[in-house]
């Protein structure tokens, strides 16, 4: 299976329990906090908080952002980019899921 096609199939069941059962009921094997800390701290800063070159970005630890947002959103945009930010085709499922969850504790 394509890696894109397994990122296709992930945000399905992320739609499909709510955006967030399957995150809850089977925590990743990755480590969300190492993934972020090499993957998107250096746009996002490590608290969550977009530095000055991210402009536009979102601060992941606003608590308006982390109430509007779903887990399926943030793993599309992890996944396909938006903006400035590239896609992460190199991401496997787990590692997305991974930083979902990881994003979810910057609140």
């Amino acid at each position: 299976m394509k890696p894109r096609s397994r990122v296709s199939l992930m945000l399905l069941a992320l739609a499909c329990s709510g955006g967030s059962a399957l995150l809850a009921a089977d925590p990743p094997k990755e480590d969300g906090k190492a993934l972020y800390s090499k993957k998107c701290a250096m746009c996002h800063g490590a608290e969550g908080v977009a530095k000055p070159t991210a402009k536009g970005s979102a601060n992941l630890n606003d608590p308006e952002w982390q109430k509007k947002t779903a887990d399926d959103v943030i793993a599309d945009v992890i996944a396909h980019g938006k903006n400035k930010m590239p896609k992460n085709d190199k991401l496997t499922p787990e590692q997305i899921a991974a930083l979902v969850a990881y994003v979810r504790t910057l609140k």
